[in-house]
């Protein structure tokens, strides 16, 4: 299973379009204590790669906003509040309400509609398994450091028995709930190249099942895209763990220059992988560009890796975020060798080198950035 960023899983475009006609009424009341005065976008998110944006609305200084808009069938709705903050929504025809706080908007809830509840249970399972996924990884990393071969086998088919367990538990969501957008969201959580078989399987029973729906069509597009990709030499992956030598990495900035990750050498440098289409990404920026500030006078120093594909969108996520230091990308978006060269297969990822070039910890976000650094850069 690749484990994106949830909300990715289905951003790679974004098309705007008017508000819809036809179909059946839906209204959205929101309620964000907290939230400052903003403009806030109505998106649906489409089973093959496309986001549209359906319309837009102020808020009021107390939080408060409502859409009104037409659906000719059951779908994925999210809404776009700034600062990159987002709200997943499953709606047919029905009111739904959305509270929750600004300072920790993840934990919304909604009443009014049923789907949208039994898509939030699922969002909640994904994340905590994410941070199980994350503990684990931290553990692997630090009995490899140690050289515990024994401990790091039992660790490693544990971690292989969380990977199954979760697989089978999305799996059984798929085939299980009563609402289909739910179950092209979970679907499109499962990575094609290893779950090939579920997918075709699971594109034949919705075709069949809902005949006439375009989500359901549009996810049959997106599996026969995903079968039909060629088979590639896979690229080997490096040892990336703590105490080794970080991989060297040479690709293109915007300006079509290479710039080489050795020529930080000498410094702390946090290899730091990303994308524009993350939100994630895009809500840890801020706190990397205040670290960057402060610690950079001080030998350190920043080489991000973008894993966008779409140059524009690249370049112009680099300057919303103000990030000044070192960029490069290829462009090649989750198929990047240098992606599969450092194992990524979630992001935001991060990697601190120290100044010889090795690896001294990884996947330090938040509080943890800063405090690492703290310790080395007296």
């Amino acid at each position: 299973m690749r484990l994106c960023c949830l909300i990715t899983l289905l951003s790679l475009t974004a098309l705007f379009a008017g508000c819809s006609t036809g179909g059946h009424k839906f209204v959205i009341i929101g309620n964000i204590t907290g939230m400052p005065m903003q403009s806030i976008l109505l998106e649906q998110l489409g089973a093959n790669d496309i986001i549209s944006v359906i319309d837009s609305t102020q808020s009021d200084k107390d939080g408060h906003f409502e859409f009104t808009e037409m659906t000719p069938e059951p779908g994925l709705f999210r809404l776009h509040f700034k600062s990159h903050k987002f709200v997943l929504l499953s709606i047919d025809h029905e009111n739904v309400k959305v509270i929750a706080d600004w300072s920790n908007i993840e934990k919304y809830n909604t009443t009014g509609s049923p789907a949208s509840e039994n898509l939030k249970q699922l969002i909640v399972a994904y994340r905590d398994q994410m941070r199980d996924f994350h503990t684990m990884s931290i553990v692997l990393d630090t009995l490899k450091a140690k050289g515990s071969d024994s401990m790091l086998a039992v660790a490693r088919k544990d971690m292989e028995d969380m990977n199954q367990k979760f697989t089978r538990f999305i799996e059984n969501y798929a085939d299980t709930t009563q609402y289909l957008p739910n179950a092209v969201f979970a679907a499109r959580i499962l990575n094609p190249s290893s779950e090939i078989v579920f997918l075709d399987q699971f594109s034949q029973r919705i075709s069949q099942k809902y005949k006439n729906s375009r989500m359901a069509k549009d996810f049959a597009e997106y599996y026969l895209k995903v079968s039909s990709k060629p088979v590639k030499q896979a690229t080997v992956r490096a040892d990336v763990s703590v105490g080794q030598l970080a991989p060297d990495v040479d690709l293109p900035n915007v300006e079509g220059d290479k710039i080489a990750l050795a020529t930080l050498r000498g410094k702390y440098v946090l290899i730091d992988f990303w994308a524009s289409f993350c939100p994630p990404c895009r809500e840890e920026n801020p706190n990397i560009v205040a670290v960057y500030k402060k610690y950079h006078p001080k030998n350190f120093d920043i080489y991000g890796i973008s894993l966008d594909d779409n140059k524009t969108d690249w370049y112009k996520a680099v300057k919303e975020d103000k990030l000044e230091w070192p960029q490069v990308c290829d462009l090649k978006r989750w198929e990047s060798p240098v992606a599969k060269l450092y194992g990524v297969e979630a992001i935001p990822t991060n990697f601190l080198i120290d100044p010889t070039g090795h690896i001294v910890a990884r996947d330090l976000r938040g509080d943890r950035l800063e405090a690492f650094l703290k310790t080395v850069l007296k």
